[in-house]
This record gives structure tokens, C-alpha cells and sequence, in this order.
């Protein structure tokens, strides 16, 4: 009985796999004082469901990361310079951040793009770790273009005289 159950759940396994291969994963990044964003799982990427057709670049941050605080003003600028074609999606990803940790960052920055912490949203971390070969150092990036593909991985940090360019390119 017990080799009958496995067999059956091993066919239906395989029947459902290329279902699931075919329609991509999904997650959903969800946050306190941050938009709910839907994400899909693309042949060469993600697609932001509440981004579609914008360039976004997934930013995974740490509060204790001295070139992650170089880099964040570089993004808030980017993003408000091309915010009607482009977003940030940044995600903390050391130990969470008290209130008044991210009190005192979004004091210092004025943040305007939605920060998610890893640990709330572990399978979309573990998930860009595998499929983008981030091992944990930051910062670490992942550039998407219109249509979800992941055009340039950045692991570490870029400056913005780097960056913008590559920015610029996508959005036109």
C-alpha cells in the first residue's frame, strides 16, 4: 500500500511539474509601511507585478553596511530623477531593524522606495540567492529590465557615475 501512495504521488509530482515549471514561481513581499508586491518568477528573471513596464533595481542592503549607507543616496536620487520609469525595491538583509533603527535611517535618507526585511520575506531572498548567486555580501543588486529580465548583476557596491548610465539605457 504504502509503494502504491508513493507511486501515485510521485506521478502526480511529475504531471504537475512542467505546470509549475511553465507558470514560474510567485512570492509576495509584504512589510509594515510598505507596499504588498507581487512577484513572478520569468525565464531570465522577475516581474514586479506593481512595476510592470518600469527598469527595477532589487537593492539587498544592511543598516551596518558602510557602502550600503554610500550607496542609498544614490538610489533615493535615482529614484526620485526617474521615478515614473524606474523603481527601487531594497531589502534589509541583516538582522531586522528596531522601529527606532529604521526611524533613524529613514531620518538620515528620506527613503522613497519600499524597504522589505529579509527575514519576513525569506522564500524571495533564498530565492534570488540561488537563482543570482548572492552569498550573503552586501551590498548586492540585480538589475531588471521592462519586461522582468535580469540585465546586470552588481555584487558590491557601484558608484552612481557607474549606475546611472546603466539606468538610463534601460528606461529608453
Amino acid at each position: 500500500m504504502k509503494k502504491l501512495v508513493l507511486l501515485l504521488t510521485t506521478l502526480v509530482c511529475l504531471a504537475v511539474s512542467p505546470l509549475a515549471a511553465e507558470n514560474g514561481l510567485t512570492f509576495t513581499l509584504k512589510e509594515k509601511g510598505a507596499p504588498t508586491l507581487h512577484v513572478k518568477e520569468m525565464k531570465n528573471g522577475v516581474l514586479f507585478k506593481e512595476y510592470k513596464g518600469k527598469v527595477v533595481l532589487l537593492n539587498f542592503f544592511g543598516k551596518h553596511c558602510k557602502w550600503c549607507m554610500k550607496e542609498i543616496p544614490d538610489l533615493v536620487a535615482l529614484q526620485k530623477k526617474y521615478g515614473n520609469k524606474f523603481q527601487v525595491v531594497a531589502i534589509h538583509a541583516q538582522e531586522p531593524m528596531t522601529p527606532g533603527e529604521r526611524s533613524r535611517l529613514d531620518h538620515r535618507f528620506h527613503f522613497n522606495y519600499p524597504i522589505f526585511e529579509s527575514d519576513h520575506n525569506y522564500s524571495f531572498t533564498k530565492y534570488i540567492s540561488q537563482r543570482a548567486g548572492w552569498t550573503g555580501s552586501l551590498p548586492f543588486s540585480v538589475i531588471f529590465d521592462k519586461d522582468g529580465n535580469a540585465v546586470k548583476i552588481i555584487p558590491g557596491f557601484i558608484p552612481m557615475e557607474n549606475l546611472e548610465p546603466l539606468v538610463k539605457a534601460l528606461i529608453k
